[in-house]
């Protein structure tokens, strides 16, 4: 029996499906600290994983009569709105797994199932996370035995915020390899440089989580070209974030809570600044503030059920809300 043919019956003896919870994120703090050569903007960041998530259903149907690499995809969502083909970070993920390791697996169809809560074109990483997701799915479909730095590496081809992503599905999937699980940077919490895709593994925070979004999107791109042109006054001291997460010094922690991206964003949506100020007037929230570029806010709580209250008053209010917590 030739490698091939014995790789095409492993495969089919192996797991065929598999199902990978595709986490939200949320931003502690951005800076943007300048424009790099290639024309994107250097950041600093930290980024927590919230417990909110999608279900990216992958299957894999090994055809012996294909040829090696041949991979059919078939992306469906239940989002009629959503795109299935090469604009989708899911699909695209799929696509650069296949050219990379095509020789190595056999041909077939390739199923891919998104069911979506996250909100879209929120800031929140949805759609980087189904791009991840689609990274670990595979590896284990097919068998392939990466490391999660590969997968990180591979994430970075896709987008900033997939690497993130890729980690902090390790540290929750409790379906995928047990050295993915056990990496010391699958993590929930992280520092992101550069272009967003160096990472440092930090240690998690516990916290009640309002997740709140008004009726509009807004264009990460337009908001990173709009930056430039603002005046910011205050910026996060990360470093210190970081020491104030280890110590575990709320007020200090809280003090560091600021997304640059604020300036640009709260000014062009004035959506954004209300559903802000509506937060605002919850004196139980310990800190109110947009996630990302944009149009998510959120605000961060001590208590589960000041969260779920929160939650209830902004639903009554013809927002799209939720309460969950930050991952473990």
């Amino acid at each position: 029996m030739s490698g091939y043919a014995a790789h095409f019956r492993y495969l089919v003896r192996k797991m065929k499906e598999i199902k990978v919870s595709s986490y939200a994120k949320i931003n502690f703090s951005i800076d943007v600290t300048g424009v790099l050569e290639n024309g994107m903007h250097a950041v600093d960041m930290i980024m927590h994983q919230i417990d909110f998530f999608d279900d990216v259903n992958l299957s894999f149907v090994p055809v012996e009569t294909a040829e090696r690499g041949d991979v059919t995809i078939e992306l469906s969502t239940n989002r009629y709105y959503l795109p299935t083909d090469q604009r989708n970070l899911a699909y695209k993920a799929a696509e650069l797994m296949t050219e990379r390791f095509g020789e190595q697996i056999p041909g077939g169809l390739l199923k891919i199932h998104i069911q979506k809560r996250i909100p879209v074109a929120a800031g929140m990483a949805g759609g980087s996370g189904n791009g991840a997701a689609v990274l670990h799915g595979l590896n284990v479909l097919w068998n392939l035995d990466l490391s999660l730095e590969e997968l990180c590496n591979l994430g970075s081809a896709l987008g900033s915020d997939v690497p993130f992503c890729v980690m902090g599905q390790a540290r929750m999937n409790y379906r995928l390899p047990h050295k993915i699980r056990k990496d010391s940077s699958a993590v929930s919490c992280a520092r992101a440089t550069g272009t967003g895709t160096d990472m440092e593994p930090l240690h998690s925070v516990k916290k009640a989580v309002v997740i709140a979004k008004p009726p509009i999107g807004v264009s990460t791109r337009e908001v990173y070209q709009g930056i430039d042109h603002c005046e910011i006054t205050a910026r996060p001291d990360n470093d210190a974030m970081i020491k104030a997460i280890y110590e575990k010094n709320n007020e200090s922690f809280l003090e560091e809570c600021i997304n640059v991206l604020e300036n640009y964003t709260l000014k062009a949506y004035p959506e954004v600044q209300k559903l802000k100020e509506v937060l605002l007037q919850d004196q139980r929230a310990e800190k109110v503030l947009m996630s990302g570029s944009g149009p998510t806010v959120f605000a961060l709580y001590q208590k589960i059920a000041e969260a779920r209250k929160a939650c209830s008053i902004l639903r009554e209010q013809g927002y799209e809300a939720y309460w969950t917590k930050t991952t473990k």
